[in-house]
């Protein structure tokens, strides 16, 4: 099992590395090819549904597959459909082709992107979440493989802003060759033979959650019993609602920031893309940073975290829509990095506390289904804010994160003041 947790060490960093790659390169080629900041929101809200779909569609269906499947087809999956949607990219930059075609082809070969991109963090979050039961182990384990997926977000631009001075495609190519060879490493390298100990702590395929139930209730049924059937989606609604929000965010900056560069600081499309990339590498080390205090020094509970990623995120985010400076604008994004590795973490640790273990990969599933759906709304939302005034998603935001801070201060009063009325 080490080899494969090895593997899961490479694919985490294989994926941040292609996706950073990939992100900054979406405004500049939007704008070369001519399309509207609409149609970029667009394109990634098709994928996104279609990972929501994906994701929905495992929860209901949690035994059919195993970790290697997901790891293996997701991976497959997403070098396949990038190299669809890079050769379209391609032509439409090379040939003389309407604007429609352009944009429905690539809004098909972005919507089959979708299909597989859930499928690898699925994946992860019930490895970690079947594997481990106290809260502070659980965030520490999350942060953990967050870091090593940050230190392929900060690998990724740093490449990126590199491979631009071949042309613009380039980096596109590059990450797909990255997620070609994590591939098949895992069909060649991971270990398929199930553990015999199904309660250990290796024992990370999706089908060894019912052997788990089933152990647990012979040793001690009517808790276990008690716990599902108290179990239900209200419990983790507003940790959801905390990721629906924090992935809200993340792609709202991430998608308007480089036309926000070129228009604000009034800089050229390839200026604007590198900008972007340098964005993109210091929130990706102000990710590994904080990920690894977390996970290593930090001892802080759900809601440490939880305030330390709000506030830095509001602090971020009037730093973005109040400065002049690009300098400074860059420097917003440290703290868009430590904001980001605290709430992931209690997004997901809060999620899962409210949930027995069995049920833990229905949990995974519903938490990488409201990321999807973040990415539904958020890139038409913020794209259509952006239309109407270059400000306006960072003022939505900052009033999304007030309203987070209001409601959650709520939630930590009330069973305090309901235990002052017990006295």
């Amino acid at each position: 099992m080490k080899q494969n947790n090895k593997i899961f060490i490479a694919a985490s960093l294989a994926n941040g590395a292609s996706f950073s790659m990939i992100l900054p390169l979406l405004a500049p080629l939007v704008r070369k090819l001519q399309l509207s900041e609409l149609q970029a929101g667009a394109m990634v809200s098709i994928g996104a549904l279609l990972m929501a779909c994906a994701a929905i569609y495992i929860s209901k269906n949690q035994t059919k597959f195993s970790i290697y499947q997901l790891l293996s087809i997701g991976f497959i999956g997403m070098a396949v459909t990038w190299g669809l949607f890079s050769g379209v990219l391609m032509y439409g930059l090379t040939a003389q082709i309407s604007v429609m075609l352009l944009f429905t082809l690539l809004m098909l070969a972005r919507a089959s992107t979708g299909v597989f991109m859930a499928m690898p963090q699925i994946a992860l979050q019930t490895h970690v979440m079947t594997s481990y039961e106290e809260e502070q182990l659980r965030s520490k384990t999350m942060s953990k493989f967050g870091a090593l997926n940050s230190v392929g977000v900060v690998f990724g631009p740093f490449l990126t802003t590199l491979l631009l001075a071949w042309g613009m495609m380039t980096p596109l190519w590059a990450a797909i060759a990255i997620l070609s060879i994590i591939s098949v490493v895992i069909v060649v390298l991971f270990d398929q033979q199930k553990p015999k100990d199904a309660s250990s702590e290796n024992s990370i395929s999706l089908e060894s959650t019912s052997t788990l139930a089933q152990q647990s209730k012979s040793l001690d049924s009517d808790e276990v019993l008690t716990e599902g059937k108290n179990f239900s989606l209200k419990r983790s609604m507003a940790w959801l609602v905390l990721g629906f929000s924090l992935y809200l965010a993340i792609v709202t900056v991430n998608l308007t920031a480089g036309f926000y560069i070129q228009d604000h600081f009034k800089t050229s499309v390839l200026q604007g893309a590198t900008y972007f990339s340098q964005c993109s590498l210091l929130v990706g080390i102000s990710l590994v940073v904080m990920q690894v205090l977390i996970s290593k020094k930090l001892k802080w509970s759900v809601y440490t975290l939880l305030w330390v990623g709000l506030v830095a995120m509001s602090i971020a985010l009037w730093i973005s829509v109040s400065t002049e400076h690009l300098r400074v604008f860059q420097l917003a994004y440290v703290l868009y990095g430590v904001s980001v590795a605290c709430l992931i973490p209690a997004f997901t640790t809060g999620a899962a506390q409210t949930a027995p273990k069995h049920q833990q990969a229905k949990v995974a599933s519903w938490c990488t289904a409201t990321q999807a759906l973040s990415f539904v709304i958020g890139p038409i939302l913020s794209t259509g804010l952006y239309q109407w005034h270059t400000s306006c998603p960072y003022y939505f935001l900052m009033l999304t994160m007030f309203a987070l801070m209001v409601f959650f201060a709520f939630k930590q009063i009330s069973p305090e003041k309901t235990a002052e009325l017990a006295r």
